[in-house]
């Protein structure tokens, strides 16, 4: 118990720093040149699983909404809200699949290869277990044993054409925990109570800015 508050503290305290880091590279771009502003909406697959475990990787879907703010030519900030659905499959017949639905929060920040659409990015992100809102347990009488929040990162490459469409592809890791206190109880065939759990993700997708 005392080994994983430690390892939350520091997974907190990494975050922290990288958040920082995420906000400087925005103060900066807002200096640069005159920014233009676009919404936008953006969705596709997940390919999702957790780090530590027994499970077999399952597919979702991601969906949501954008608000792109193009400071430079080179530089781009695109805060995100959106569901994404995560979890892993069990490969056995007792077992229990892990089903999560996320609401996601995100702020992306794209670096843009000079005179093309071509980009890089970096999206740190907040993601709500709506299943276990205290909404969702007033309603229910219960939750699903999933911390209710994690702290996300997600890297990677992605194109923008001159007509609003986008096409992307991302890897998102979480920071923290994913079962929450010691439930760790879909499985004992497919979840390990000795080490902790993290959402991994890949997403595949595309997105649309309407330019007003």
């Amino acid at each position: 118990m005392l080994y994983s508050l430690k390892s939350k503290t520091y997974n907190f305290i990494k975050m922290k720093k990288l958040l920082l880091v995420c906000t400087c590279i925005s103060i900066f771009g807002i200096a640069s040149a005159q920014k233009k502003t676009s919404f936008g909406l953006r969705g596709g697959v997940n390919i999702s699983n957790l780090s530590d475990s027994n499970l077999e990787t399952k597919s979702g879907v991601y969906i949501g909404a954008l608000l792109n703010i193009r400071f430079s030519e080179l530089y781009a900030l695109q805060p995100e809200i959106g569901y994404s659905n995560q979890g892993g499959n069990t490969k056995f017949a007792t077992g229990s699949d892990v089903e999560i639905h996320y609401l996601s929060i995100s702020a992306t920040n794209k670096f843009f290869v000079k005179n093309t659409g071509l980009h890089f990015l970096i999206a740190p992100g907040i993601d709500f277990d709506v299943d276990d809102t205290p909404v969702g347990i007033v309603n229910r009488d219960e939750g699903n044993d999933v911390t209710f929040v994690d702290v996300s990162i997600a890297v990677g490459l992605g194109y923008e054409f001159k007509n609003g469409i986008g096409i992307e592809a991302r890897y998102k890791r979480g920071t923290l925990d994913v079962f929450d206190g010691d439930f760790h109880n879909f499985s004992q065939q497919s979840i390990y109570k000795e080490k902790n759990q993290f959402n991994e993700v890949l997403q595949v997708g595309i997105s649309y800015r309407f330019n007003f």
